[in-house]
């Protein structure tokens, strides 16, 4: 199998700062969680003034593999799986917290969730992360 290089150019969807139409996720790690605030803009919505699921999922992902990314270890998305619990309003300011729950060689189980500012889930996911070995320099 050809061997992966994952190099950050800065301009991931999700985080990335040099990216004009992305979400600019700004991560912090605390406690061994990745966190971000993310306010979804209406651009971001599918129905009227409700935000898609499909960003919300993207946040989410970007969370759990970006709380390994922080520790060192570049992955990539192995399964991914979320529940929408509430309806997550644009303009609402929402945490998304992500955090390992197991490892097993180069798999780990993560957990992830977002919430509005009453501390109402409005939505959750889990996810497989596989570690990618970095080049040899």
């Amino acid at each position: 199998m050809k061997s992966i290089e994952l190099t950050d150019n800065r301009r991931c969807f999700a985080c990335g700062p040099d990216n004009p139409i992305g979400l600019h996720l700004d991560f912090r790690l605390e406690d061994g969680r990745a966190k971000a605030l993310f306010v979804p803009l209406p651009d971001h919505q599918g129905y009227a003034g409700i935000t898609h699921g499909g960003i919300l999922a993207t946040v989410l992902d970007e969370a759990m593999a970006r709380v390994l990314w922080d520790q060192g270890a570049p992955v990539l998305t192995g399964n991914f799986s979320m529940r929408l619990r509430k309806p997550a309003e644009a303009g609402v300011t929402l945490l998304v917290e992500a955090w390992v729950e197991s490892e097993r060689a180069r798999f780990v189980n993560c957990q992830a969730h977002l919430k509005d500012p009453d501390g109402n889930v409005m939505a959750e996911a889990s996810g497989v992360y596989v570690r990618i070995p970095r080049q040899q320099e």
